[in-house]
């Protein structure tokens, strides 16, 4: 079950990968373009699209691996054992949230195909399409953040640290100033 979930979540990488990709391939066209006089049409609603597009199927690798943003400085410092029950805390809220975002970014895209809402751009594109993306990498997320508190709630492990945070707890920062610096000041 490990091997699939970690092959989900580097498909869901990939595809956001493949969408900063295709914001280059489009950008460039326009540079291009722009040197023999043609226009590349709804080229920044395109290029946008897929930046939301990448944002969202990114989520679930970039979890996985550590390297989101998170805040420790607070919690690093208090025992191991306070420090555990308030990742589970922040892990089962964090769950709860995402299920909700997730299914109201469902619902979202749900009426989008109801109503054939279309984009205002040049070229008119059903916002479903656009949408779809977003709730692909919202369900990726979640599975992603419910994966990853059931494994801290039954396994004890613990979250993923990115390189940087490994590095900080790795050596302790020394802020004692040196005796012969000390004697220079004298």
């Amino acid at each position: 079950m490990r091997t699939l979930l970690d092959k989900l979540y580097f498909f869901s990488g990939a595809l956001s990968g493949l969408c900063i990709i295709a914001i280059c391939v489009i950008i460039l066209t326009r540079v291009i373009g722009r040197w023999f006089s043609i226009e590349v049409p709804s080229s920044d609603d395109f290029a946008g699209f897929l930046l939301a597009a990448a944002s969202f199927l990114g989520l679930a690798y970039t979890f996985r691996r550590g390297e989101h943003i998170r805040v420790s400085l607070f919690i690093s410092k208090l025992p191991k054992s306070i420090n555990c029950w308030i990742e589970r805390f922040i892990l089962i809220l964090g769950s709860l949230l995402i299920i909700y975002l997730t299914w109201q970014l469902s619902l979202l895209v749900l009426e989008s195909y109801e109503f054939n809402d279309l984009s205002s751009g040049y070229i008119p594109v059903p916002l479903w399409i656009v949408q779809f993306p977003l709730v692909l990498g919202m369900v990726i997320f979640s599975i992603a953040i419910i994966d990853q508190t059931l494994c801290h709630l039954f396994f004890g492990e613990l979250l993923p640290k990115s390189e940087e945070e490994s590095l900080s707890d790795s050596q302790p920062i020394d802020l004692a100033i040196p005796d012969s610096l000390n004697t220079e000041r004298k």
